[in-house]
C-alpha cells in the first residue's frame, strides 16, 4: 500500500475540502497506522488522545467517525474488553479502548 499515493489522491478529491481539520488529522493518523484498505485495523484511543490533545471526547470521535464514513473513506467503532464494559465510554482514561478501523478505497481506486 502506497501512503503517499493515496494521501495525493484524497487531497485531490472535492470532499477533501468538506473535512474539517480534526477530520483531516484523525484520516492521516488511521492511514500511517494502516496495513492495507478494506480491511478492519485497530489502533489505542490512548494514541488518538496524544494527537488530539485535551479537550477530547469520544463524542468528538464519533462524530469525526460518522463524517468520515458520509465521506467514503472510513468507519470506526469502539471497542474495550469484557472486564471493562462498565466503565467505557465514561472511563476518561481509554487505556483499555480500542478504536477499530476500515480505510476505504472506494473515493481514489478508480483514478
Amino acid at each position: 500500500m502506497e501512503k503517499i499515493e493515496i494521501l495525493k489522491k484524497v487531497c485531490r478529491l472535492k470532499i477533501f475540502s468538506a473535512l474539517s481539520t480534526d477530520e483531516l488529522k484523525l484520516y492521516i493518523l488511521l492511514l500511517i497506522f494502516a496495513q492495507g484498505l478494506n480491511k478492519e485495523e485497530e489502533i489505542g484511543l490512548e494514541i488518538i488522545r496524544r494527537v488530539f490533545g485535551e479537550p477530547f471526547t469520544i463524542e468528538h470521535l464519533k462524530e469525526m467517525g460518522f463524517s468520515l464514513k458520509k465521506h467514503k473513506l472510513a468507519s470506526l467503532s469502539l471497542s474495550c474488553p469484557k472486564e471493562d464494559k462498565g466503565r467505557y465510554p465514561s472511563d476518561n482514561s481509554g487505556q483499555n479502548v480500542k478504536l477499530s478501523f476500515e480505510l476505504y478505497d472506494f473515493p481514489y481506486k478508480s483514478g
